[in-house]
């Protein structure tokens, strides 16, 4: 299963929250973000495939490759060969300078609504396990799921993903499964998102959120009758989303 569990709320529990990442608790897509922290502290793994991923980018552009293979090219040429050790103290970074910097205030807000409402909280994102584990943790989600990054057998990251880019439907289905192994009594999700990628998550949910959304999400949701949210708007709170309390004020 493309999870984690992260402690907290488990098997007793009777309501879901499943939030996206990217959009939706971030003010923008963090999986470059990630990358570029990375270069910056240790260069790129593989020069020359960096080179290339200008010309990769266009062929996604022209739709001549996938998602995933091109987060698999940003991923093998950035990060391919770095140890487990050296990349999991740079995402550890990562997740708390993200939880300071880059989570809109708003969504902390409305994970606290469904905490104290007793709900678990599930972090579902098509961005990489190897950071989106440690910010799910810094923000107190009961469990995750998340692209896996696959590893060699000396503890290498080996540039490749390991089993689906939970993009669409696999999100989806990494998310049923999730729910049916670590929250069997939950029968129904409330579901938050900004892109038209989670359409499916979204329609599957007993109430669905679209959060800033793209132009496409915006027209589905209006279609769909799912409300539009602006969680854009609010400054300030973080402080280690005063201290790891992770909200209250105000």
């Amino acid at each position: 299963m493309d999870g984690a569990m992260m402690g907290g709320k488990g098997e007793a529990s009777t309501s879901v929250a499943v939030f996206d990442l990217d959009g939706t608790i971030s003010h923008r897509d963090l999986f470059l973000v990630f990358l570029m922290q990375a270069t910056r502290r240790l260069g790129p793994a593989r020069k020359l495939r960096t080179a290339l991923l200008p010309l990769h980018t266009l062929r996604f552009g022209l739709r001549a490759i996938t998602n995933a293979e091109l987060k698999a090219a940003f991923l093998d040429a950035i990060l391919g060969g770095r140890q487990r050790s050296t990349l999991a103290a740079l995402a550890t970074d990562f997740a708390a300078r993200s939880l300071e910097r880059e989570v809109k205030p708003a969504a902390l807000q409305a994970m606290q609504r469904h905490r104290q409402a007793g709900d678990a909280l599930v972090l579902a994102s098509a961005s990489l396990d190897l950071y989106v584990e440690p910010i799910g943790s810094q923000l107190g989600f009961d469990a995750v799921v998340s692209t896996r990054v696959a590893w060699t057998a000396d503890d290498r990251l080996a540039g490749s993903l390991d089993g689906s880019n939970l993009r669409g439907a696999p999100k989806l289905a990494a998310v049923r499964a999730m729910l049916a192994e670590r929250f069997p009594l939950a029968k129904s999700f409330v579901a938050y998102s900004d892109h038209e990628s989670d359409i499916p998550l979204l329609a599957a949910a007993s109430s669905a959120f679209a959060v800033d959304p793209t132009a496409a999400l915006a027209r589905a949701a209006r279609e769909r009758g799912w409300p539009i949210v602006d969680w854009r708007g609010a400054g300030s709170l973080p402080a280690a989303a005063v201290q790891r309390g992770l909200v209250v004020p105000g």
